[in-house]
């Protein structure tokens, strides 16, 4: 007979196999209304089954000033290395763009050995995040292809490969939204604290998906002791598909939420 906690384990596995939620121009579809929170740019919640805490819209704190950014110029600060038209110092003027763009990984820690998002590492996923324009803190994509071999079944990439990447990019994300609202010359280092997902749909290997993130809040530390902020971040990996009529689709494939605490120091260039 089987226990309890296998009956659960297989019904929640047949759920996430029959689940295979569907966005039009970045917002569910309404037969879904019922398991999907609608928030802005294809970044959905899921429902009231997390925390309360996770289901916050993004968080309305801001990039610093344009003076700030400034003044790290004038200080001989290459505030823009990644050449991004989205750094907050670009979009305020303060930084002319120079050359091709880069991921905020190559930009700010090419010699990293990370499994995920780790250029240095001869065998890694090499994941490449980039900004992306839109409202508050932590805005990037990445956009990846898994192969074959991290499958877990045929044609079913394994999840927590995929985790990996999610956490990595949350990860970047956190550390790029804590530079910018600090204007700091470069991103802190961040460590996850914890990384809770929900997968929604089987991930196919040789299929490029498309990792997007979002700062849902940043809290700092209040006990007078160095500043060691927390950040809570948003992350969506999406399929982008095309509709019966032509029109662009994004199947959801996992959602989930990422708490990284600053550790003092600042990533090495």
């Amino acid at each position: 007979m089987r226990s309890s906690f296998a009956c659960k384990r297989l019904a929640a596995l047949g759920q996430q196999l029959s689940a295979f939620p569907t966005t039009r121009n970045g917002l569910a579809e309404p037969n879904l209304a019922a398991t999907w929170k609608l928030v802005p740019e294809a970044f959905l919640s899921p429902s009231s089954s997390q925390p309360a805490s996770f289901l916050r819209h993004q968080s309305d704190q801001t990039a610093g000033t344009s003076s700030s950014w400034g003044q790290l110029k004038k200080d001989g600060v290459r505030v823009n290395p990644c050449q991004s038209p989205h750094h907050p110092a670009a979009v305020e003027g303060v930084a002319e763009l120079e050359g091709e763009e880069l991921c905020v990984q190559e930009a700010y820690n090419p010699d990293s050995h990370c499994f995920g998002c780790g250029h240095a590492h001869p065998d890694g996923l090499h994941l490449q995040s980039r900004r992306i324009p839109g409202v508050g803190l932590g805005r990037l994509e990445a956009r990846i292809s898994f192969d074959p071999k991290y499958c877990a079944f045929p044609g079913i990439i394994n999840g927590g490969v995929l985790t990996t990447a999610m956490d990595c990019h949350g990860n970047w994300a956190a550390a790029i939204a804590l530079m910018d609202k600090g204007c700091l010359p470069r991103p802190p280092l961040t460590m996850t604290a914890s990384m809770q997902v929900s997968f929604r749909a089987p991930t196919p290997p040789d299929t490029q998906l498309v990792i997007r993130s979002r700062v849902l809040g940043i809290k700092e530390n209040s006990s007078g002791g160095p500043l060691k902020a927390t950040v809570e971040v948003e992350v969506v990996v999406v399929h982008p598909e095309q509709g019966p009529a032509g029109e662009a689709l994004e199947r959801v494939l996992a959602v989930g939420t990422g708490v990284y605490k600053r550790l003092g120091a600042l990533r090495s260039m």
